[in-house]
């Protein structure tokens, strides 16, 4: 590698959500998970952290927890990209609806066409739903056309973890709309195989390798190599004990070929970018 050539790093999976909903998320782990938290809520300083540990975009993920409050969280999610814009990491703004709302498939519609978000995030633990829910068809009919990339947490438990019969709502999603990109958020943890199975089965399924908030997914070199172009670094920053640095050095140390490791790193999150139409 030529020295100080430019080498993209995309974390695809952080959190930087607006002031009071910040700082209630931040007091619910705070109070229910044990372990120092490795970075504030403050964007800007979460920005020049990531930044300083060689992330240049990131995939900011809202989430809607009841009907009524997608809109706004969308528009901030909206002002968190343009705030980005001429510094050292470029956020890349994410989307969210929720099934109570009256039309999901026109809140998605406006947070991408009006806002210019680009990716999208469901949490059916946080919203207490299912992907499945016939109420989302219209979301999902419009990001499978438009290609545009959606994290699902199917998980429902609190501690963030998912079970196996909980992905069986993924495979459903993904076999009705093969035009979607799914990323099964944290890789399923602690049902990994079962999610990497998914990966392997539809073309459109990818999984992100991001923590639970101390725990690393459960995933060894040999599982990860023959899939390297369907997974994604993420790191669930800002409200996580396991620094973006730790993931790296992980990811660095896997005996895998260095293409494989960098599409993991970036190529696969900016692929799916640019294949948004």
């Amino acid at each position: 590698m030529i020295a100080g050539a430019y080498v993209p790093i995309v974390d695809s999976h952080i959190h930087l959500l607006p002031g009071r909903l910040a700082t209630k998320v931040r007091a619910y782990f705070e109070q229910h998970l044990a372990g120092e938290l490795a970075y504030p809520i403050d964007h800007g300083i979460v920005r020049e952290r990531l930044a300083a540990e060689g992330v240049t975009h990131a995939w900011s993920l809202p989430y809607a927890h009841k009907a009524g409050v997608a809109e706004g969280l969308n528009e901030a999610s909206a002002i968190t990209m343009a705030a980005s814009e001429g510094g050292p990491l470029r956020v890349i703004g994410g989307a969210t609806v929720h099934p109570d709302d009256p039309r999901p498939d026109l809140v998605i519609r406006r947070a991408i066409d009006e806002l210019g978000l680009r990716v999208a995030k469901l949490h059916c633990s946080v919203g207490d739903y299912e992907c499945t829910d016939a109420r989302l068809d219209g979301f999902w009919g419009y990001v499978a056309e438009h290609r545009i990339p959606v994290v699902i947490h199917a998980g429902h438990a609190t501690t963030g973890f998912t079970e196996a019969h909980e992905l069986v709502a993924v495979g459903l999603v993904a076999a009705r709309f093969p035009e979607a990109r799914i990323i099964i958020a944290h890789c399923g943890q602690h049902a990994v195989t079962e999610a990497l199975a998914l990966v392997a089965a539809h073309d459109n399924v990818y999984a992100d390798l991001t923590p639970v908030v101390r725990e690393p997914v459960a995933i060894t070199p040999e599982q990860a190599g023959p899939l390297a172009r369907k997974l994604l670094f993420g790191s669930d920053a800002p409200n996580v004990v396991r620094t973006v640095s730790a993931g790296l050095a992980e990811l660095d140390g896997w005996s895998i070929p260095p293409g494989a490791r960098q599409a993991i790193k970036a190529d696969n999150a900016l692929r799916l970018l640019d294949e948004i139409r």
